[in-house]
């Protein structure tokens, strides 16, 4: 699979919104790519194609596509191969966590895939670029134009070496997922206190990158708040928030 000609963002380009020059981030991943249009496009976010006045196909969504296949299958082979012990419901709640678009993006931003991201000048106002959802999405591209430009070989070399510390903590025995609505729900369970319920009580941003604020309270006692780009990352960041003063050790 290729993408198409003619389709890229631009090699030689100057972003509305700061960033470093792809031939670092290059440099950085120890690799030369054949086609470094591969990389600036993984790296062009849909606002920056906006302002710039390219086609929907120059950002890194169809590359994200791709690349969303290519690490589950590299995480999923690499965690039946290591875990020959482990059932299905235990590789899938190791995967699921491994994958999430949190644990993409923290990895991202242990790269420092943010300051090489294309984004458009409104975006980056809003500080769109440090966010999970975008360096989450980029992840999966920069993986996927390394599979396409480097082969399966190098995209799971990538892959195993930016997730090396969570693949390896989620191969012990005592793993447990991150699961802050779920641990929450658990606590409260066991206090004898009402389920907890979620609530959006702002949202901000546009279409493309919104923010929700949302609460968690049981009973009328509200024990946390939160915010994130969808409304299930908003209930995350509220129950983690909770968590800590309900539990704080």
């Amino acid at each position: 699979m290729r993408v198409c000609a003619g389709k890229r963002a631009p090699h030689q380009v100057s972003s509305p919104g700061a960033h470093r020059p792809v031939a670092e981030l290059e440099q950085a991943l120890g690799l030369s790519f054949r086609d470094r249009g591969l990389l600036m496009q993984a790296l062009t976010h849909r606002s920056y194609v906006n302002e710039t006045g390219g086609s929907d196909t120059d950002s890194y969504e169809r590359l994200e596509f791709l690349g969303d296949v290519v690490v589950r299958l590299i995480v999923s082979e690499e965690l039946y191969r290591r875990l020959p012990e482990c059932d299905e419901g235990g590789l899938t709640r190791r995967w699921t966590a491994l994958l999430s678009q949190r644990a993409l993006a923290a990895a991202a931003r242990d790269l420092g895939f943010a300051e090489f991201v294309l984004v458009g000048r409104g975006f980056e106002a809003s500080g769109g670029r440090n966010g999970d959802a975008v360096l989450g999405d980029v992840m999966e591209s920069v993986i996927a134009a390394i599979y396409l430009d480097q082969g399966n070989r190098a995209a799971r070399d990538f892959v195993l070496s930016a997730l090396s510390g969570p693949v390896a903590a989620a191969c012990q025995p005592d793993w447990r997922p991150d699961n802050p609505k779920a641990e929450l729900q658990e606590l409260l369970q066991g206090q004898g206190r009402p389920t907890p319920v979620y609530r959006v009580v702002a949202s901000s941003g546009p279409s493309h990158q919104p923010n929700f604020h949302v609460e968690v309270a049981t009973g009328e006692e509200v024990l946390g708040s939160g915010t994130g780009s969808s409304k299930n990352a908003g209930e995350v960041a509220a129950a983690r928030a909770a968590l800590a003063v309900l539990s704080p050790g």
